[in-house]
C-alpha cells in the first residue's frame, strides 16, 4: 500500500506540473523567463487541499523560485508574492484564501489520491 500511494503521489504531482504549464503558461510569473518550476503558492505543508490544486500553481523560472525560498529579505520576498497576486487578481486570491482555511475531509490515502490523479488526467484532456 505504501509503495501505491508513492506511485500516486508522484503521478499526482507531475500531472499537475504538466497541467499547471497548460494553464498558467510556460513563463516565470514574476520575471516572464522560461519556467522551469511550478511553485505551490500555499506550501504543500500548509495544505493538502490544495497541494494538488491547479490555482495553487505558480509557474517560476528557477531564479524566482530561489529568491521566494531563500532570500534573506522578507521585503523582497514579499514583493515578488504580491507579483504573483497582482497578476492573478482578487478572484484567485478569495479562492485561494478560501481553500486555504478548508480542512481535507477524511483520510488523505490512496483513495483520495487515485481521485485526484483522476481529475487532473480529466483536466489535461
Amino acid at each position: 500500500m505504501a509503495n501505491r500511494k508513492r506511485y500516486l503521489e508522484a503521478t499526482a504531482k507531475k500531472l499537475w506540473i504538466e497541467l499547471a504549464l497548460k494553464v498558467w503558461g510556460e513563463k516565470c510569473e514574476i520575471c516572464g523567463n522560461r519556467a522551469t518550476v511550478v511553485h505551490h503558492y500555499i506550501p504543500k505543508g500548509r495544505s493538502k487541499l490544495l497541494k494538488h490544486d491547479i490555482k495553487n500553481a505558480v509557474p517560476l523560472c528557477q531564479s524566482c523560485h530561489y529568491k521566494i525560498h531563500f532570500s534573506s529579505s522578507p521585503g523582497e520576498v514579499h514583493r515578488l508574492v504580491e507579483i504573483i497576486r497582482k497578476k492573478r487578481g482578487k478572484k484567485w486570491r478569495d479562492y485561494i484564501d478560501a481553500k486555504e482555511k478548508e480542512k481535507l475531509g477524511g483520510f488523505y490515502g490512496v483513495h483520495y489520491l487515485e481521485e485526484v490523479v483522476e481529475n487532473l488526467r480529466k483536466l489535461l484532456e
